[in-house]
């Protein structure tokens, strides 16, 4: 049995402990859309992704999504990364960086401002508390806070090791306000209806790329 599947049904199994246990899961992704099959042709257009959580000596979590691919020889990849408050899940300190098209980006950033989301502490946020109406946040994303909108987009199924999944789906995304910049990244999550709220699948959006990952062993769509 796959590790991403073991940790669903430890899930399933052991709903009082999810929140406080080490945690890895794998995805396999691929480009998503039309945008996605012409950048296939330059650029790498599948490959492997994490996403992990971990204890802290000083008590708080570490939180990070990788994805890389073996069929790039430049190595592309992303990486987000969160330390969170494990109570509140209060984004203490982001990062994110990624080499893609032949640019290399790296950022780092103490945060102190209250309900300040990332990429990744965004996703714990929403496993650990899901909105049942649309949230207003912020989000930071390479060193800049952006308005984002967390909106419940209600019930779905996705296959997961051969089986239909009910799961709940979640959209983030910019808002316009006057005077700030709009966020043109994207993130949308399909949660298992399980005790871990475990993301079965994650599609994240930055700049032309639409990256689709899928629990590792989750079957065809």
């Amino acid at each position: 049995m796959r590790r991403s599947s073991l940790v669903l049904l430890v899930a399933l199994a052991c709903p009082a402990t999810w929140a406080q246990a080490e945690e890895r899961l794998q995805y396999r992704w691929r480009l998503d859309g039309f945008t996605g099959v012409i950048a296939g042709l330059f650029f790498p257009s599948r490959g492997e992704g994490s996403l992990t959580q971990e204890a802290l000596p000083n008590g708080r979590w570490r939180s990070e999504l990788l994805i890389t691919s073996p069929e790039s020889r430049a190595g592309e990849f992303f990486r987000y990364g969160a330390e969170l408050e494990p109570v509140t899940l209060s984004t203490v300190r982001a990062w994110s960086a990624s080499r893609w098209r032949g640019e290399s980006r790296s950022k780092e950033a103490e945060v102190t401002e209250a309900g300040v989301i990332d990429i990744v502490s965004g996703i714990q946020l929403i496993r650990r508390d899901p909105p049942r109406e649309p949230r207003a946040m912020e989000i930071w994303s390479d060193g800049r806070l952006y308005p984002v909108m967390v909106v419940p987009h209600g019930r779905a199924q996705r296959r997961v090791e051969g089986r239909e999944v009910p799961v709940r789906h979640y959209v983030v995304r910019g808002v316009e306000q006057p005077g700030r910049r709009l966020w043109k990244g994207g993130l949308e999550l399909w949660l298992a209806e399980d005790a871990a709220a475990t993301p079965v699948e994650i599609l994240v959006t930055r700049s032309a790329a639409r990256v689709r990952l899928e629990l590792e062993g989750g079957g065809p769509r």
